[in-house]
C-alpha cells in the first residue's frame, strides 16, 4: 500500500516572504550561538531542512556509531548508505558526513587546517572561504598533479583568489592523506577526498575525532605539511602513536616516516578467528602472504577489492581467489573506495593507506588502528554491506 501523505496548502507570498525571514534570523542565532558553543556537537545540529551553506542539509546527522571516551569522542561515519544509483548531480542531498563537516567549517573560530590528496566540493570550497572572511586561520595542503582537473583547478582558486595560503606538494610522491583539523579541537579523517565522487558515488569512510592526543598527532604532520616538506623529508615524529583509554587503544602512524605494514601484518598474524577487508588498492605480497597463512590456520578470511584494481598490475586478488579466500571484486558500479581491515571483530585498520609499496614507502598516508568492538562493529556491519553488493553487483543503467 502506497504511504497517505496529508494534502498540502499554498502559502500566500506575503506570508512566504515573513516566514523566510524569521527563518534566517532563527539560523543566524542558532549559528552565532553555535559558535560560542565551540565544536559540534552532533546531535545539536538543527535545520528543519532548510537549504544552508550551500547543499540541502537535510535532517541532523547521526553517526554509524558515536563512542565516548575518557578523553573524547570518536564518531564514524560511511557513505553507502546514502549512495544513490545511478548518481544524478541534480538530485542529490548532502549525506550526513558532508552536513556535519559543514557545520564544523561554519562553527570554527579559530583554526582550519586541512589536506586532501583529491578535491573539487565547491560547497566546501565555498565554506573555508566564508570561515577566512570572519577571521579564522585557514591553511591548506593539496597534491599539486591534480590541478590538472578543472574542478579541482577551480577548489584551489576559490581559495588562493581570497588569500588562504596552500602549501604544494610537486613532487612525484602522492599527498595522499585526507584530514580535517578544526580549531585543534576536531580532526576528521579516513578515506573520503574532498569531492563528488567520493561523497555521492563512492564507498568511504570517516571518523570525527576529538581525542587531544591523536589532534595533536594531525597538527604535527600538518606543520610539517604547511613547511613544505612532504614525503621522505619530514622530520617531526608523531607525538603519540599509541593512545589508550580504559575504553579502547588506539596506534597513529603517518608513512612514510613510520612504517605500517610491519604493524598490520602482526595484528592479522595474530588473528584467531576472522579477519575482512575492504581494499581500494591491495598488492602488498607479504600482507597477501599473512592471509593465506591464517586462512590455512582455520581462520575465516573475506574481501572485496575494488573493481578496476582487482586484475591490475601486482594486484593479490587472483593469488587470494586461487588460494580459496572468500574474495569478491566490488558491485559499486562507481568505485570502492574503502582501505578498511576487520580483526576478530574488534580491530580497525582504516585511513588513507592502501595495501601497495607506494603507500609504505613513497606517498604522504595517515593510518588509525582501532581497538574497540563497539567502533568494530560499525565496521562489520559497512563491511556486510559492501560484501552483499559484491555478490550482487549494483546497476547503474
Amino acid at each position: 500500500m502506497a504511504e497517505r501523505t496529508k494534502p498540502q496548502r499554498g502559502i500566500p507570498s506575503a506570508r512566504r516572504a515573513w516566514l523566510s525571514i524569521l527563518i534566517a534570523g532563527l539560523l543566524s542565532l542558532a549559528l552565532a550561538l553555535a559558535t560560542q558553543r565551540g565544536a559540534l556537537n552532533l546531535r545539536e545540529l538543527i535545520t528543519g531542512g532548510a537549504t544552508v551553506i550551500g547543499v540541502d542539509l537535510g535532517l541532523p546527522p547521526e553517526p554509524a556509531a558515536l563512542r565516548h571516551t575518557d578523553e573524547g569522542a570518536i564518531a564514524v561515519f560511511f557513505t553507502t548508505p546514502a549512495l544513490v544509483y545511478p548518481d544524478v548531480p541534480r538530485n542529490r542531498i548532502a549525506p550526513p558526513h558532508l552536513r556535519a563537516i559543514l557545520a564544523d567549517i561554519d562553527r570554527a573560530t579559530r583554526s582550519i587546517d586541512y589536506a586532501t590528496f583529491e578535491y573539487g566540493l565547491q560547497p566546501v570550497a565555498d565554506a573555508l572561504v566564508r570561515a577566512h572572511r570572519r577571521g579564522v586561520r585557514v591553511r591548506l595542503a593539496l597534491d599539486r598533479e591534480n590541478l590538472i582537473d578543472p574542478i579541482e583547478a577551480r577548489f584551489a582558486g576559490t581559495l588562493e583568489a581570497v588569500g588562504i595560503p596552500i602549501a604544494w606538494e610537486t613532487s612525484t610522491a602522492f599527498l595522499h592523506s585526507k584530514f580535517i583539523i578544526v580549531d585543534e579541537r576536531v580532526v576528521w579523517t579516513g578515506s573520503w577526498n574532498t569531492t563528488n565522487n567520493d561523497t555521492y558515488r563512492n564507498n568511504n569512510n570517516l571518523l570525527r575525532i576529538t581525542i587531544p592526543q591523536i589532534i595533536a598527532n594531525y597538527q604535527a604532520e600538518f606543520a610539517e605539511m604547511h613547511s613544505g616538506r612532504f614525503s621522505t623529508s619530514k622530520r617531526t615524529q608523531t607525538p603519540y602513536t599509541l593512545v589508550q583509554t580504559p575504553q579502547l587503544t588506539l596506534m597513529n602512524a603517518f608513512s612514510p616516516r613510520e612504517p605500517v605494514e610491519p604493524q598490520i601484518i602482526a595484528l592479522v598474524e595474530r588473528a584467531q578467528h576472522s579477519v575482512e577487508f575492504l581494499a581500494f588498492s591491495f598488492t602488498s605480497d607479504p600482507l597477501g602472504d599473512m592471509l593465506i597463512d591464517r586462512q590455512a590456520a582455520g581462520v575465516q578470511v573475506r574481501g572485496v577489492f575494488e573493481g578496476r584494481n582487482a586484475n591490475g598490475l601486482g594486484s593479490e586478488y587472483g593469488r587470494l581467489k586461487m588460494a580459496g579466500l572468500a574474495v569478491y571484486t566490488d558491485g559499486n558500479c562507481y568505485t570502492m573506495h574503502h582501505k578498511v581491515i576487520i580483526i576478530d571483530s574488534r580491530i580497525v585498520v582504516t585511513g588513507s593507506y592502501n595495501y601497495s609499496v607506494r603507500a609504505e614507502r613513497t606517498n604522504d598516508e595517515n593510518t588509525l588502528i582501532i581497538d574497540d568492538p563497539i567502533i568494530a562493529e560499525a565496521y562489520l556491519t559497512e563491511f556486510a554491506r559492501v560484501y552483499g553488493q559484491a555478490q550482487n553487483p549494483t546497476r547503474c543503467q
